[in-house]
């Protein structure tokens, strides 16, 4: 296991938490995060399976049944959850809009009250997905093509990425940039390409060449990788949401994907602290943060609320609170509920013997 960038799922999980409390005021973290996770979803697969497909010891339908055991149960479960806190309190709930959620296909719907229904993050899992689904195909083309010809097919995409992003309506960017899975898989086929300098000879005499460094050199590399993310925070508020939405986190991110995974045995201070046995265990569950926080969200402005304290639960101590439960409650969540399900079904007719980890 790479730890320090399965440890910085937790940090990129954090901001999309903070920018779901503290609103537009902070929509960088959460366009950021998601940018995060759907570019680090195609380096972790293309690091745990890459062997497997080229070997044509894959199959697509075993490991996307894997994928779905892992999250499905969760995604049934917050769902229902957040339609009976809807169903007491009045909220009118179109039943028919629950049907795309269920086949996990709501972001393909460009329409805000189907790709956010129930629990609006939700979404994220109807475009990961379809990247699941796309896996073994896109891994084969990305790493098959020569250098002449990768060049020639990324320029080609980035040139429809940017005619598309050009005349989609200002009220369109969000359904078309930010959700939908076409223009978002982009962000995984990086993931991909990463991995795959990960293990060119270029990547190898990087990795050799970073293991020579002393840690004071290392720390200050680490430092110089983060304030490129940093400095994006400065830079977002003045770009276009065609930009910032998705295509202003794709350099930065990936240099910290590609950075901390080929420096993980390097030691800098940065490292060592995401490399602890709290940060490994609070990356673990980044997903149960991800898909319960909203609903943490809501009980806690329902209980301040009812007892009169709306007024004083302002930031920074609703963020701490609402993190602090989320991640109480992802532990117990975690380990007597979604694992727990797995591995009953670990055995079953989905999960092959040669993609197990």
């Amino acid at each position: 296991m790479l730890y320090a960038i399965h440890s910085l799922r937790f940090v990129f999980v954090t901001l999309i938490v903070l920018s779901h409390i503290i609103g537009r005021g902070f929509d960088f973290g959460g366009e950021c995060g998601v940018a995060f996770f759907f570019i680090l979803s195609g380096f972790v697969l293309s690091k745990a399976y890459g062997d497997n497909i080229r070997e044509g010891r894959f199959s697509t339908r075993a490991f996307v049944g894997k994928q779905l055991l892992k999250f499905y149960p969760l995604h049934l479960l917050t769902m229902v959850l957040v339609l009976l806190m809807d169903t007491r309190i009045g909220i009118h709930i179109e039943w028919t809009k629950a049907i795309p959620s269920l086949l996990l296909v709501q972001s393909w719907i460009p329409d805000e009250r189907v790709y956010f229904f129930a629990n609006g993050p939700a979404w994220f899992l109807s475009d990961i997905t379809f990247f699941y689904l796309a896996f073994s195909a896109l891994f084969i083309t990305l790493n098959r093509l020569s250098a002449k010809r990768l060049t020639i097919l990324c320029l080609c995409v980035m040139v429809c990425y940017i005619l598309f992003a050009s005349v989609i309506p200002e009220e369109k960017v969000n359904t078309g940039l930010y959700i939908f899975p076409l223009t978002r898989i982009i962000d995984f086929a990086i993931g991909i390409l990463l991995f795959r300098f990960y293990r060119s000879e270029e990547g190898e005499a990087l990795k050799r060449w970073l293991k020579k460094r002393n840690s004071v050199e290392c720390s200050l590399m680490e430092v110089a990788v983060v304030a490129v993310v940093v400095l994006t925070a400065f830079v977002y508020p003045h770009l276009s949401p065609r930009i910032r939405c998705a295509a202003l986190f794709w350099i930065p991110i990936s240099l910290s994907v590609c950075f901390f995974a080929m420096a993980d045995k390097c030691g800098g201070a940065i490292t060592r602290g995401l490399s602890s046995k709290a940060m490994i265990s609070l990356g673990s569950i980044s997903f149960e943060i991800y898909m319960l926080h909203t609903i943490v969200m809501r009980i806690v402005e329902s209980v301040a609320m009812h007892t009169g304290k709306e007024i004083c639960l302002q930031q920074p101590l609703k963020s701490v609170i609402i993190l602090v439960l989320t991640i109480a409650i992802s532990y117990p969540v975690k380990i007597f509920f979604v694992d727990k399900i797995y591995r009953k079904a670990a055995n079953g007719r989905y999960i092959d013997k040669h993609q197990k980890k």
